[in-house]
Protein backbone atom coordinates (compact mmCIF):
# COMPACT_ATOMS: atom_id res chain seq x y z
CA UNK A 1 0.00 0.00 0.00
CA UNK A 2 2.86 2.39 0.85
CA UNK A 3 4.46 1.62 -2.51
CA UNK A 4 1.26 2.55 -4.35
CA UNK A 5 0.96 5.82 -2.41
CA UNK A 6 4.63 6.63 -3.08
CA UNK A 7 4.26 5.79 -6.77
CA UNK A 8 1.14 8.00 -6.96
CA UNK A 9 3.04 10.90 -5.37
CA UNK A 10 6.00 10.49 -7.73
CA UNK A 11 3.65 10.28 -10.72
CA UNK A 12 1.80 13.47 -9.63
CA UNK A 13 5.10 15.34 -9.30
CA UNK A 14 6.26 14.06 -12.70
CA UNK A 15 3.02 15.15 -14.35
CA UNK A 16 3.20 18.49 -12.57
CA UNK A 17 6.68 18.99 -14.00
CA UNK A 18 5.22 18.48 -17.47
CA UNK A 19 2.39 20.95 -16.93
CA UNK A 20 -0.22 18.18 -17.11
CA UNK A 21 -1.78 18.76 -13.68
CA UNK A 22 -4.11 21.69 -13.09
CA UNK A 23 -5.70 23.25 -10.03
CA UNK A 24 -9.37 23.07 -9.18
CA UNK A 25 -11.12 25.95 -10.98
CA UNK A 26 -10.99 29.40 -9.35
CA UNK A 27 -14.48 30.83 -9.84
CA UNK A 28 -14.83 34.48 -10.89
CA UNK A 29 -11.13 35.30 -10.31
CA UNK A 30 -11.36 38.79 -11.86
CA UNK A 31 -14.75 39.98 -10.58
CA UNK A 32 -16.42 40.04 -14.01
CA UNK A 33 -19.55 38.15 -12.93
CA UNK A 34 -22.63 40.31 -13.55
CA UNK A 35 -20.70 43.11 -15.29
CA UNK A 36 -22.33 44.39 -18.48
CA UNK A 37 -20.97 45.74 -21.74
CA UNK A 38 -23.17 47.66 -24.19
CA UNK A 39 -21.81 47.61 -27.74
CA UNK A 40 -23.22 50.02 -30.34
CA UNK A 41 -23.08 48.13 -33.62
CA UNK A 42 -22.19 50.39 -36.54
CA UNK A 43 -22.94 49.92 -40.21
CA UNK A 44 -20.56 47.72 -42.19
CA UNK A 45 -20.69 44.52 -44.18
CA UNK A 46 -20.75 42.87 -40.73
CA UNK A 47 -22.15 45.11 -38.00
CA UNK A 48 -19.16 45.86 -35.75
CA UNK A 49 -18.47 47.52 -32.44
CA UNK A 50 -16.04 47.85 -29.55
CA UNK A 51 -16.45 46.43 -26.06
CA UNK A 52 -14.98 47.59 -22.77
CA UNK A 53 -15.77 46.67 -19.17
CA UNK A 54 -13.83 47.17 -15.94
CA UNK A 55 -14.25 45.29 -12.66
CA UNK A 56 -12.52 45.47 -9.28
CA UNK A 57 -11.66 42.45 -7.16
CA UNK A 58 -9.80 41.67 -3.95
CA UNK A 59 -6.67 39.61 -3.36
CA UNK A 60 -7.11 35.89 -2.89
CA UNK A 61 -5.10 33.17 -1.16
CA UNK A 62 -3.72 30.52 -3.49
CA UNK A 63 -2.38 27.40 -1.82
CA UNK A 64 0.31 26.47 -4.32
CA UNK A 65 1.93 23.06 -3.74
CA UNK A 66 4.55 23.77 -6.43
CA UNK A 67 5.31 26.69 -8.69
CA UNK A 68 2.68 26.90 -11.44
CA UNK A 69 3.68 26.87 -15.11
CA UNK A 70 0.65 28.76 -16.43
CA UNK A 71 -2.72 30.35 -15.79
CA UNK A 72 -5.68 30.09 -18.17
CA UNK A 73 -8.86 32.08 -17.78
CA UNK A 74 -12.03 30.65 -19.32
CA UNK A 75 -14.27 33.66 -19.93
CA UNK A 76 -18.05 33.20 -19.61
CA UNK A 77 -21.18 34.96 -20.88
CA UNK A 78 -24.35 34.67 -18.82
CA UNK A 79 -26.73 36.66 -21.03
CA UNK A 80 -27.14 38.67 -24.23
CA UNK A 81 -29.78 41.12 -25.43
CA UNK A 82 -30.36 43.36 -28.45
CA UNK A 83 -32.09 46.74 -28.26
CA UNK A 84 -32.41 50.07 -30.00
CA UNK A 85 -34.90 51.95 -32.13
CA UNK A 86 -32.76 51.26 -35.23
CA UNK A 87 -32.75 47.48 -34.74
CA UNK A 88 -34.49 45.51 -37.48
CA UNK A 89 -37.93 44.14 -36.78
CA UNK A 90 -38.26 41.26 -36.55
CA UNK A 91 -34.83 40.50 -35.14
CA UNK A 92 -32.83 37.73 -36.82
CA UNK A 93 -33.35 34.19 -35.55
CA UNK A 94 -29.60 33.68 -35.23
CA UNK A 95 -26.49 35.85 -35.19
CA UNK A 96 -22.91 34.76 -35.82
CA UNK A 97 -20.45 36.63 -33.59
CA UNK A 98 -16.68 36.95 -33.76
CA UNK A 99 -14.59 38.69 -31.07
CA UNK A 100 -10.99 39.66 -30.47
CA UNK A 101 -10.48 40.07 -26.71
CA UNK A 102 -7.83 41.49 -24.40
CA UNK A 103 -7.85 41.21 -20.60
CA UNK A 104 -5.56 43.37 -18.46
CA UNK A 105 -5.26 42.77 -14.71
CA UNK A 106 -3.52 45.40 -12.58
CA UNK A 107 -2.93 46.80 -9.11
CA UNK A 108 -0.92 49.60 -7.54
CA UNK A 109 0.90 48.51 -4.37
CA UNK A 110 3.44 50.74 -2.58
CA UNK A 111 6.23 49.16 -4.67
CA UNK A 112 4.64 50.56 -7.85
CA UNK A 113 2.01 49.64 -10.43
CA UNK A 114 2.06 46.28 -12.16
CA UNK A 115 -0.08 44.57 -14.76
CA UNK A 116 -0.52 41.27 -16.56
CA UNK A 117 -2.45 40.67 -19.76
CA UNK A 118 -3.83 37.95 -21.99
CA UNK A 119 -5.62 37.82 -25.34
CA UNK A 120 -8.00 35.58 -27.26
CA UNK A 121 -8.45 36.20 -30.97
CA UNK A 122 -11.13 35.05 -33.40
CA UNK A 123 -13.50 33.82 -30.69
CA UNK A 124 -16.58 32.64 -32.61
CA UNK A 125 -20.03 31.72 -31.30
CA UNK A 126 -23.71 31.92 -32.19
CA UNK A 127 -26.67 33.76 -30.67
CA UNK A 128 -29.99 31.95 -31.05
CA UNK A 129 -33.26 33.78 -30.55
CA UNK A 130 -35.30 32.46 -27.63
CA UNK A 131 -38.47 34.47 -27.10
CA UNK A 132 -37.52 38.11 -26.60
CA UNK A 133 -33.86 37.35 -25.82
CA UNK A 134 -30.95 35.30 -27.14
CA UNK A 135 -29.11 32.25 -25.88
CA UNK A 136 -25.38 31.79 -26.44
CA UNK A 137 -24.19 28.64 -28.24
CA UNK A 138 -20.66 27.29 -28.61
CA UNK A 139 -18.92 30.08 -26.72
CA UNK A 140 -15.36 29.20 -25.73
CA UNK A 141 -12.75 31.85 -24.93
CA UNK A 142 -9.56 30.88 -23.12
CA UNK A 143 -7.11 33.66 -22.30
CA UNK A 144 -3.59 32.53 -21.35
CA UNK A 145 -1.36 34.83 -19.30
CA UNK A 146 2.28 34.87 -20.34
CA UNK A 147 3.65 37.01 -17.45
CA UNK A 148 2.61 34.46 -14.83
CA UNK A 149 4.63 35.65 -11.81
CA UNK A 150 3.29 39.19 -12.12
CA UNK A 151 -0.26 37.84 -12.34
CA UNK A 152 0.26 35.69 -9.22
CA UNK A 153 1.64 38.71 -7.32
CA UNK A 154 -1.39 40.80 -8.33
CA UNK A 155 -3.83 38.06 -7.33
CA UNK A 156 -2.27 37.38 -3.93
CA UNK A 157 -1.07 40.71 -2.54
CA UNK A 158 -1.02 44.48 -2.96
CA UNK A 159 -4.66 45.26 -2.23
CA UNK A 160 -7.57 45.99 -4.54
CA UNK A 161 -7.12 44.96 -8.15
CA UNK A 162 -8.64 46.01 -11.48
CA UNK A 163 -9.55 43.90 -14.49
CA UNK A 164 -10.28 45.49 -17.86
CA UNK A 165 -11.77 43.43 -20.67
CA UNK A 166 -11.75 45.10 -24.08
CA UNK A 167 -12.02 44.11 -27.69
CA UNK A 168 -13.84 44.23 -31.00
CA UNK A 169 -17.06 42.51 -32.00
CA UNK A 170 -18.28 41.54 -35.47
CA UNK A 171 -21.80 40.23 -36.04
CA UNK A 172 -23.24 38.61 -39.15
CA UNK A 173 -26.96 38.08 -39.53
CA UNK A 174 -29.90 38.51 -41.87
CA UNK A 175 -31.06 41.23 -41.47
CA UNK A 176 -27.85 42.79 -40.19
CA UNK A 177 -27.71 44.47 -36.78
CA UNK A 178 -26.31 47.87 -37.73
CA UNK A 179 -27.88 50.42 -35.38
CA UNK A 180 -28.54 47.89 -32.61
CA UNK A 181 -27.03 47.88 -29.14
CA UNK A 182 -25.70 44.46 -28.16
CA UNK A 183 -25.58 44.10 -24.37
CA UNK A 184 -23.48 41.29 -22.93
CA UNK A 185 -23.74 40.24 -19.30
CA UNK A 186 -20.53 38.47 -18.37
CA UNK A 187 -20.27 35.39 -16.21
CA UNK A 188 -17.49 34.98 -13.68
CA UNK A 189 -15.63 32.38 -15.70
CA UNK A 190 -12.95 30.15 -14.24
CA UNK A 191 -9.23 30.46 -13.70
CA UNK A 192 -7.10 27.33 -14.00
CA UNK A 193 -3.53 27.14 -12.69
CA UNK A 194 -1.34 24.64 -14.54
CA UNK A 195 1.48 22.82 -12.75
Amino acid sequence: MKRIALLGGVLALALAGCGLVSSPPITNPFGLEGQQTSINLGPSSAATGNLNVTATFNDTTLNLPVTPTGFNYNLAISGVSLSGSSCPSPLPASVNVSMNLSLTVSDNPSSGPRQASATANNVQFTLNQSGSSYTVANFSATLSFSNLQTLLDILQNGGQNDATLSGTVNTTSNPDLAGCTLTITWGGGQGILRF
